[in-house]
């Protein structure tokens, strides 16, 4: 599975770049060398928040990605009333929306889920059990951290803004560890595929240079490579920094139900999905001042025949 995953990742990257070759300005206008700064158009096709029987790995990082894009997007939400609300002249008295920090607390700080998986990396012996339980001995008082006396050793749950969602831990130490042997990749790099060939060639040096970087760390696993989730971090932090330097603009898709038939809405599910997505939190901080706004023409022509001026 791991090697399957690595010729997956090296071959969408590689469409990644090469998509974004061919469509960037720098090297498709004859006149490029003339611009100083050339703007940026990024789309970005977010996960979907998740939540099935059974939680794994993979489901604790896709939700902690949306963790990260909901605290964006709750904030531009309040910041676009706020400038709106300061353009008109109007006091904006204090305004209670949902905060999500504790919880990013809890999956990325210094003694967060991150932080105590790759520790458990790095032990000799260390394994799931040991990880569930450090989890919740030193985040005891976290609030959005749910320990029940149901739980399995290897279970916990997290209080997510979309809702609770229990992990199943089954796993996450081998799978933070979910590292090639150097032999495997450099006979893959010999292949007669030259995609495959050349970036796994790419994969290998770059795999060189990290375990040549540094010893072992609270980021590294027993071979001394980087960890899946502090990589996943690491991609996350520069995600949100690039993001944090456009103008953003969401656009919300539901599906109206399940059997997706024509002209037919399952009301239990959209609503699920708005409140998934962050839209039920985002019209909570739209009302809580003036809910409802109306254009300055608009305004005239409905309420022009109270005044006693033409």
């Amino acid at each position: 599975d791991a090697f399957a995953k690595e010729i997956y990742a090296r071959s969408f990257d590689w469409l990644v770049r090469t998509i974004n070759e061919a469509t960037c300005a720098e090297q498709n206008y004859d006149d490029a060398a003339d611009v100083q700064e050339f703007g940026v158009i990024g789309l970005l096709d977010i996960f979907g928040f998740e939540a099935f029987q059974v939680n794994r790995f993979e489901q604790l990082c896709i939700n902690y990605a949306n963790e990260k894009l909901q605290q964006k997007y709750t904030l531009d939400v309040f910041s676009s009333v706020q400038e709106e609300y300061e353009y008109e002249g109007i006091a904006l008295g204090d305004i209670s929306y949902s905060d999500n920090a504790e919880v990013l607390r809890l999956i990325e700080g210094r003694m967060g889920l991150i932080a105590v998986l790759n520790e458990e990396c790095v032990r000799p012996n260390g394994n799931d059990t040991s990880f569930v339980s450090k989890v919740k001995t030193v985040n005891k008082d976290t609030a959005s951290l749910i320990d029940e006396r149901l739980h399995r050793p290897t279970e916990f749950a997290i209080c997510h803004y979309a809702g609770p969602v229990k992990y199943d831990a089954t796993n996450f130490v081998t799978k933070n560890t979910d590292t090639l042997a150097k032999d495997l990749i450099e006979c893959a790099a010999t292949s007669d595929n030259e995609l495959i060939a050349q970036e796994l060639q790419n994969s290998v040096k770059a795999k060189a240079e990290q375990a040549a970087a540094a010893a072992p760390t609270l980021g590294r696993g027993r071979s001394g490579a980087v960890t899946v989730s502090a990589n996943f971090r690491s991609q996350l932090t520069s995600l949100m920094h690039n993001i944090g330097k456009t103008k953003t603009r969401y656009v919300r898709c539901i599906k109206p139900n399940p059997e997706k038939k024509p002209i037919e809405v399952d009301l239990l599910s959209s609503t699920e999905q708005l409140r998934c997505a962050g839209v039920v939190a985002a019209v909570n901080v739209s009302r809580a001042a003036f809910p409802n706004r109306l254009m300055h023409r608009t305004a005239l022509e409905r309420f022009s025949c109270l005044s006693s001026e033409s």
